[in-house]
């Protein structure tokens, strides 16, 4: 039988995460910069709160929009985060991660003759979801140049009768790069005057490094277009947990929650009884402020280390988990020089075409696992480098 979605790709950085493990199975040690998970301790309270969980039977069903008690402690840091409160009944909705936030705005939001603006690079998923529910993906191009900020002028002139939402990830993933304030006043402005849904990914928020983060929500605080997303996956280093969250409009929740019934019916009742108070816990500022800082050193590692390439060009980035070099190694492309690298030195990372056209000389370099690791790739790809 012909697969229906012969066109959709597989995940380029799964192709590389794939083949690394392949590697390791074979007995090499293959140091990953390829996958964006943090290696961090977990949360305080979380792993007994989820222990006590399964002790106490939370393995059946639960609401289709999560628990509860989870969704009210969700409502309460939103309006920390967004100064806004949320009905917890009828404005959130807990998701298998943020990326399944995502499929469900698209698939409930989006139809054939609609159009998502999404600015590359950019995760590949983003492209794949709007692709999936018969819209038009607009690519807008970011500049390295302009260390990936986006200019409200070029978006604008973007825009079109079709445009019905817009992907926005700051900090963000490939880059880096944080939006500044301004920007996102201005980004905020157009799509309530041209009324198109603004898909706010902010699920690195407390991964910056040079400036407090600064959402979006700020500047739509009771936008009916406006579609608030966070997990606890990159923040909390709870990746395999899947749980994340959807804030906005009562009605947009009520469709995407239908869309959530048939993808998945309800969460892991255990996984979201362990968070639920997590976001109350009184260590929990201190465990962010630990986070982020390890994780600012493991930044400042790789500038420094790659400042001494002559053939790196490195744009800035101040936050989540990644680094975008554009990498001059012997002629190759990102993709030729990712593959030489893991088969040959057992480096892994994921070549920057993965992640939109016009980027095929850059790489995304992930430091996610520990400072050790860093140290290592670091130092090795460093000498490979400078010997050409």
């Amino acid at each position: 039988m012909t697969p229906i979605r012969r066109s959709l790709p597989t995940s380029g950085i799964r192709i590389f995460f794939d083949r690394a493990q392949q590697i390791e199975r074979a007995g090499h040690k293959v140091l990953h910069l390829e996958v964006g998970m943090p290696d961090w301790e977990l949360p305080p309270g979380v792993l007994e709160e989820t222990k006590t969980a399964l002790d106490e039977g939370y393995v059946h069903y639960i609401a289709n929009r999560g628990l509860l008690p989870l969704r009210e402690a969700i409502a309460d840091d939103l309006v920390a985060m967004t100064g806004k409160r949320y009905d917890p009944e009828t404005e959130l909705l807990v998701t298998h991660g943020a990326s399944e936030a995502l499929s469900a705005c698209g698939l409930a939001l989006l139809g054939p003759g609609d159009e998502a603006i999404i600015p590359q690079p950019a995760w590949n998923h983003y492209q794949a979801v709007v692709e999936m529910a018969g819209a038009t993906p607009v690519l807008f191009p970011l500049r390295a140049e302009e260390g990936f900020v986006i200019d409200p002028a070029r978006l604008a002139a973007a825009v079109t009768p079709h445009t019905k939402l817009l992907i926005l990830n700051s900090p963000h993933n490939p880059t880096g790069a944080v939006q500044p304030a301004e920007v996102l006043e201005a980004i905020a402005k157009l799509a309530m005057e041209h009324e198109f849904f603004v898909f706010a990914d902010e699920i690195y928020q407390d991964l910056v490094f040079n400036a407090p983060h600064v959402s979006i929500s700020r500047y739509m605080p009771d936008s009916p277009y406006l579609l608030y997303v966070n997990s606890f996956s990159k923040s909390y280093s709870m990746t395999g947990w899947r749980v994340g969250y959807l804030a906005g409009a009562a009605p947009i929740i009520d469709a995407c929650n239908r869309i959530h019934q048939y993808l998945l019916d309800c969460g892991t009742a255990f996984a979201q009884k362990g968070v639920v108070n997590l976001l109350r816990h009184p260590g929990r500022q201190a465990y962010l402020e630990k986070m982020n800082c390890a994780f600012a050193k493991r930044h400042a590692l790789w500038v420094e280390a790659l400042s001494q390439c002559d053939n790196v060009q490195l744009p800035p980035a101040g936050g989540a988990l990644y680094l975008f070099p554009q990498i001059n190694y012997r002629g190759m492309s990102g993709w030729d020089f990712c593959q030489t690298m893991l088969e040959e030195h057992h480096i892994a990372m994921v070549p920057g075409e993965i992640f939109g056209q016009g980027y095929e000389n850059h790489v995304r370099i992930s430091f996610g696992q520990s400072l050790a690791v860093q140290q290592a790739a670091a130092a090795k790809l460093v000498d490979i480098l400078q010997r050409g």
